[in-house]
């Protein structure tokens, strides 16, 4: 239950706590007990300093969890979040201090609460990883459509197209997938087994020649191998098999939007000129 001043006596508290406290270690003293007794007896002015020196670094891993409690008491709310998020972040360190233990055994709900919200953060970041690494997947797969189409649109180094006069393997490359692309598409070319089933390199390069005609807008003038045959094998597919290529398509497509309005080989350009 709180009490109140009149604005005379709050003003003559506040000052005689000026005279008082004013050094940082006296605060780092006392300012638990003011927290308290400003929350008790209705001192805002009070309230925000002893917050405020918290917030800016009067948080300790040994104290943090007398803090949080009283924080909650007090109906501060800011300073609460920040100390819930010390916890998490630092969980190791503060669940071995004496404080934890003391809350631990008197304050079982606050202990559960604070242990699924680590939980919950970590399942977050292991989330956040997963996305990362799933959108760098679909990236790849980004490049190594930019690069199949260059390659046999363009030319690049030592293969493309016969009407194209080819640079030499010594040529720099923009398309960062190409490399490994034009071994693929050699490997391709002389494999004895190539067949969708068969041999794994080229089961890999149907499925970017398949990509790639998914997301062609332009078949009849494609230069891209097999494009057009992949247009019409699409028409007996099962919708479960359509359903999966329309979701990789999709996932690819958002990769690519992710990068701005500029390519991944556009983009290594800008990068290299100075």
């Amino acid at each position: 239950m709180q009490m109140s001043m009149s604005s005379q006596s709050v003003n003559h508290v506040y000052q005689l706590i000026q005279m008082f406290f004013y050094e940082e270690e006296d605060m780092k003293n006392f300012v638990l007990p003011l927290l308290a007794l400003s929350h008790l007896y209705s001192v805002p002015s009070l309230k925000r300093v002893c917050t405020h020196f918290l917030e800016r670094g009067g948080l300790t891993k040994e104290n943090v969890i007398d803090v949080l409690q009283l924080a909650r008491n007090c109906d501060a709310p800011r300073l609460s979040l920040i100390c819930l998020r010390m916890v998490v972040k630092d969980f190791k360190s503060v669940s071995s201090t004496e404080g934890w233990k003391v809350m631990k055994h008197a304050n079982r709900s606050l202990e559960q609460e604070l242990v699924e919200s680590v939980i919950e953060e970590d399942s977050r970041k292991d989330e956040k990883l997963r996305k990362l690494e799933e959108k760098k997947v679909y990236l790849q797969l980004y490049e190594a459509m930019e690069a199949l189409l260059h390659i046999c649109k363009d030319g690049c180094r030592t293969i493309g197209p016969c009407d194209k006069a080819l640079k030499g393997s010594q040529v720099a490359c923009n398309f960062p997938a190409c490399k490994g692309l034009e071994t693929l598409v050699r490997h391709f070319s002389n494999c004895k087994t190539r067949v969708p089933g068969g041999c794994i390199h080229c089961k890999r390069m149907w499925q970017l020649l398949e990509l790639h005609s998914r997301m062609c807008d332009e078949p009849d003038f494609c230069k891209v191998p097999l494009c057009r045959h992949f247009k019409e094998k699409m028409k007996q597919q099962t919708k479960k098999d359509e359903a999966k290529w329309r979701l990789l398509v999709s996932k690819v497509i958002a990769a690519k939007n992710s990068l701005g309005p500029f390519s991944l080989a556009q983009r290594s350009i800008a990068i290299a000129t100075p």
